[in-house]
């Protein structure tokens, strides 16, 4: 009797610790993915330059496109955009994501250049440098620096001239002659001036973190979207 009684209780007993076992939560790793996903990475100064360069390249690239637009169809009704190419729409949203500003300038001298590129050994027929960013701590800002260069029109039946000034500030000067025509003409890859663009430190930021929050799921439901992870077929 004793023995039943004891089986009976230990019975009971498991049954009890089998019910009152937690349930294991479901989907646990996608969750703890997801909320990595969410976390806010610390933000470094190289990542701040890096993503300086990126918006900056993604801007000039969009600019000189439109410029080379500019001079075969020679839309006079769109001159403004030579002097001010930050009035382009496309220019436009980015720079106001940012709140940054868009300059160039034009070099006079080898030593003015030299400023910008310190190891730039004239104004033509040497190595261009590369784009790049650098955070000033003080002004709590990033300057975006690129070279500003004579390009050459891809257009195989047009005349001289056949160079592109970036640098100029209306569409009659946008055209110049090259050196193989003029003996006051340009060289194709030669350095004109630069491209400055300014963002604040803080705007670069929060780009980089909309990045690093940026979920793998959707809302589900019936109005819900599906999930971004998964590809669609």
């Amino acid at each position: 009797m004793i023995k039943k009684s004891l089986y009976f209780t230990l019975t009971v007993l498991g049954l009890m610790a089998v019910a009152c076992e937690p349930e294991k939560l479901e989907r646990g790793k996608e969750m703890a993915v997801e909320a990595e996903r969410h976390k806010v990475k610390r933000i470094t100064e190289e990542d701040m330059e890096k993503q300086a360069v990126l918006a900056g390249d993604t801007i000039v690239g969009l600019v000189e496109g439109a410029f080379l637009q500019l001079a075969e169809s020679q839309p006079n009704e769109q001159e403004l955009f030579v002097a001010q190419p930050d009035k382009l729409p496309t220019v436009n949203s980015i720079l106001q994501r940012y709140n940054a500003t868009l300059q160039r300038q034009t070099f006079s001298s080898l030593a003015e250049a030299q400023k910008f590129f310190p190891a730039q050994g004239s104004l033509s027929g040497a190595k261009v440098p590369a784009a790049q960013a650098k955070l000033n701590v003080a002004q709590q800002t990033i300057l975006y620096t690129k070279p500003l260069l004579i390009r050459r029109r891809n257009c195989a039946s047009c005349d001289e001239p056949s160079l592109l000034d970036f640098s100029a500030q209306s569409l009659a000067q946008l055209r110049v002659f090259s050196a193989l025509g003029k003996p006051e003409g340009y060289e194709d890859g030669q350095l004109r001036g630069v491209w400055l663009i300014t963002f604040p430190r803080q705007k670069v930021i929060e780009q980089i973190t909309l990045k690093t929050k940026a979920s793998r799921r959707g809302r589900g439901g019936l109005f819900g979207s599906a999930p971004d992870s998964v590809k669609v077929k």
